[in-house]
């Protein structure tokens, strides 16, 4: 059967979504909870690789196995051994050329900031923390620039091939709720620091330290060495994936 999950997990203490050699890791738990299930040495495959630091409400893998077990019955066996940090929402069987990653059409990241004096006592670890008060009109102008197709270059991790550097942003919007600055990106892929590199650039037109046309022509330039300081990770979240 092809499995497909939903998943949430407060990557705070993880070092991202995929499994390496050294560091803890989302994928790494999913895997040895499934074999310790299943007795089978499972390859699983996600929508999105988290940043270490970065959380999931939406994060979607899925997997082969021959086992046998119902979806109600196999998200109650994974959350009975996963770690308390990481839960699986659903599970159910997927025609056998779904792929989490390929098939996936759009994903929805949100990043929120925390724009007060005092820091954050019960949200740590899930905001950025700024002390001045943001923009949030100048900062919702300076997103627009950001929809359409694009290539990246100048927002997005060196270690990305230049040839796979264009995506297309369906939209970028900032709002402001309750005592948060929430800006939602939904793309049909995030490159490398995509979404953290963008976070940091409108918050600087937030704080005032730049103009609303200033994202609009850092992006034009597609040149790494314009960006400005890439948000923190625990700011971000993978809230949805869209087939």
């Amino acid at each position: 059967m092809n499995i497909k999950v939903v998943l949430e997990y407060d990557g705070s203490n993880f070092a991202g979504w995929q499994q390496q050699a050294h560091g803890r890791t989302v994928e790494a738990e999913l895997k040895r909870a499934l074999r310790s299930i299943t007795g089978e040495a499972i390859t699983v495959y996600a929508a999105g690789r988290t940043d270490a630091g970065a959380h999931a409400e939406g994060q979607v893998a899925n997997f082969q196995t021959d086992g046998r077990l119902t979806p109600a019955r196999l998200v109650a066996a994974l959350n009975a051994r996963l770690p308390e940090d990481v839960a699986v929402l659903l599970a159910e069987v997927v025609p056998d050329d779904f792929h989490a990653r390929y098939s996936a059409r759009w994903r929805r990241y949100r990043y929120r900031y925390l724009d007060r004096p005092a820091r954050p006592a019960l949200e740590r670890g899930r905001c950025w923390h700024v002390r001045e008060h943001l923009d949030v009109a100048a900062m919702s102008e300076a997103a627009r620039a950001l929809i359409g197709k694009h290539d990246w270059t100048s927002y997005c991790s060196a270690s990305e091939p230049p040839e796979a550097r264009v995506r297309e942003m369906r939209s970028a919007a900032v709002t402001r709720r309750g005592g948060f600055v929430e800006l939602e990106l939904v793309a049909e892929g995030f490159l490398r620091g995509l979404a953290r590199s963008i976070a940091g650039a409108l918050a600087e037109v937030g704080r005032g330290k730049r103009p609303t046309e200033w994202v609009g022509q850092v992006l034009q330039a597609r040149d790494r060495r314009l960006a400005p300081r890439t948000a923190p990770a625990g700011g971000l979240t993978l809230m949805e994936v869209i087939y």
